[in-house]
């Protein structure tokens, strides 16, 4: 679902294709996926352009854990790669997400996917997010709004990732957005 349509050139400072991944399995599920869309929407340095509809996935990594809501979001933002990850880190903590254990259960996650055509692999940052190939609950919704787009260091499109993945965990639509 489109929300924006910002100007089609960065001069306004605003780079686009970029893209986060949401996800929450505790609590109300869908208010945390809303209030960190609204934190988003909210920065004057972000502007939310467009969302997937909602899925309901299967854990990752500790399956004895509530069944997660995922969604994927493609932003225009002036913050360079590593200002917009504290940014996301900051949400995440303004929301309470405590981190306690790998792939264990949380409020709130953000996860920055793909930042345009950057390639980054430092010890704070990789992009593109390095276990995308490998995440049918991030490909799915992604392709639904950027099936075109090509990621790098796969060089491959979001729908090519996709078509190629190997993990068959169940991602099932739950709730489209108006």
């Amino acid at each position: 679902m489109k929300i924006a349509t910002p100007s089609a050139h960065a001069e306004d400072g605003f780079h686009r294709h970029v893209f986060i991944g949401l996800g929450s399995n505790q609590g109300e599920r869908l208010s945390w996926l809303e209030a960190a869309r609204a934190r988003l929407q909210g920065a004057k340095t972000i502007l939310l352009l467009q969302q997937s509809a909602i899925y309901e996935t299967e854990p990752l990594g500790l399956s004895e854990q509530p069944s997660f809501l995922n969604q994927v979001v493609e932003v225009a933002t002036s913050l360079t790669p590593q200002s917009l990850l504290d940014n996301l880190l900051k949400i995440e903590n303004e929301l309470g997400r405590v981190r306690t254990q790998r792939w264990g259960p949380r409020n709130i996650d953000l996860d920055l996917l793909a930042y345009r055509d950057c390639e980054i692999n430092s010890a704070s940052l990789q992009l593109p997010h390095s276990e995308i190939p490998k995440r049918r609950f991030v490909l799915e919704p992604w392709r639904e709004i950027a099936p075109d787009f090509k990621v790098p260091k796969w060089r491959l499109t979001v729908a090519e990732l996709f078509d190629r993945c190997e993990d068959f965990g169940k991602v099932l639509l739950w709730k489209k957005l108006a």
